[in-house]
């Protein structure tokens, strides 16, 4: 992970490459970076194959405790209210596939730059039987469209750029369909900077309008602890995994 701070905006790149699992080191480094008091405005990307791919399934098929799951899920919801409380604007960059808990990070974000591109975007949870706690549909809800929620939560399908613009997982495309995903995200991050620079010169303003959008939902987590370690989930986990093994 690098992380470049200019002109009061940090620039979290996730990595140049491969899948961006966000497992529970990579969450909370980026969480303390979240938490730090050195920039007013954080932008997030990853590469430009994939954003990030959510959380480490192989991580969580070895745990074998529930403290071990139970960690691993509350680390990812850390991290996203890490993202919604920050006081500035956080914007992310999705130039590559963002699925589960990286769509969940990039929706956590207070907008989001796509490009064209083959990738894909969207929720699997459903798919795997893992549960969508309420603070986490929460943040789902701010962002989808309400005409496409539903389907969004729950349907697990995979948008690509333009069909994500249109159920509002990303509030913009830049650049073109023959644009080079390098040129395109280059522009993303440019455009993202100025975006970022005029929050920043609204001040608090924007600061209590951001808190104000938020809600606080509770939610027991040893509901999605015991569905983990169900057998009905565990066979659908085995299954994912014996897949992507294949591949």
């Amino acid at each position: 992970m690098q992380v470049n701070i200019e002109n009061e905006i940090k620039t979290i790149h996730m990595g140049d490459k491969g899948p961006n699992l966000l497992s529970v080191e990579r969450a909370n480094e980026i969480i303390s970076e979240l938490n730090k008091n050195d920039c007013k405005a954080v932008i997030i990307l990853g590469n430009e194959k994939v954003f990030s791919a959510g959380l480490n399934l192989k991580h969580l098929q070895n745990a074998k405790e529930e403290s071990e799951v139970s960690l691993i899920f509350k680390t990812l919801r850390e991290l996203l209210v890490a993202s919604r409380n920050f006081p500035g604007p956080v914007i992310s960059i999705v130039s590559g596939h963002a699925i589960a808990g990286g769509c969940l990070l990039a929706l956590a974000s207070d907008y989001r730059y796509g490009v064209h591109g083959m990738h894909r975007m969207g929720l699997n949870e459903m798919a795997i039987g893992i549960d969508l706690p309420p603070d986490m549909l929460s943040i789902i809800s701010h962002t989808i469209n309400k005409n496409y929620l539903f389907e969004v939560a729950t349907q697990c399908r995979m948008y690509s750029p333009t069909e994500a613009l249109k159920k509002g997982l990303i509030n913009e495309i830049v650049g073109y369909r023959f644009t080079s995903k390098k040129k395109a995200t280059l522009k993303a991050l440019d455009k993202a900077k100025k975006l970022a620079k005029f929050y920043i010169d609204a001040g608090e303003p924007f600061v209590r309008l951001k808190q104000s959008l938020m809600h606080d939902t509770d939610f027991d987590y040893q509901i999605l602890i015991d569905n983990w370690f169900s057998s009905e989930t565990q066979n659908k986990i085995n299954a994912v995994m014996s897949s992507l093994n294949k591949k």
